[in-house]
């Protein structure tokens, strides 16, 4: 059986306090020719255009659960339409920027955000695994 002393309590809580305190790894956009940063893994496509057209951005991540991705730095701020989640990946919309405000959940691919009544209005995202 397993016993908890107070000492292993503690050395739990500073683990956990510890964990919190690690910085992010800031989202990267994958570059033009599909090549992604070492150790990245591609998270999200996000596009302009129902259907995965018009202008796109790939979005890569050193770390799950990602850190904030800022849209508008990206040139997307309030018009993506479309958005494709990698396998095994779930992101969240955002309004605002920070990844704050009023918020959609996607896992997969949305070919019209229009559908979830999200359509030229994320400003930034997180993801996660699923």
């Amino acid at each position: 059986m397993f016993k908890l002393t107070a000492a292993t309590v503690l050395a739990l809580l500073n683990a956990t306090f510890a964990a919190s305190l690690v910085e992010r790894a800031a989202l990267l956009p994958a570059v033009s020719n599909g090549a992604l940063a070492p150790n990245a893994i591609s998270i999200v496509e996000t596009c302009n255009d129902a259907n995965l057209a018009g202008a796109c951005n790939a979005w890569s991540s050193t770390v799950l659960p990602s850190g904030c991705g800022d849209l508008a730095g990206a040139g997307q701020d309030n018009t993506v339409t479309s958005v494709a989640t990698s396998a095994g990946i779930q992101c969240t919309l955002f309004d605002g920027a920070g990844c704050t405000g009023r918020s959609q959940l996607v896992v997969g691919t949305v070919n019209n955000l229009a559908t979830v009544g999200f359509d030229n209005v994320a400003s930034s995202f997180s993801c996660a695994s699923t």
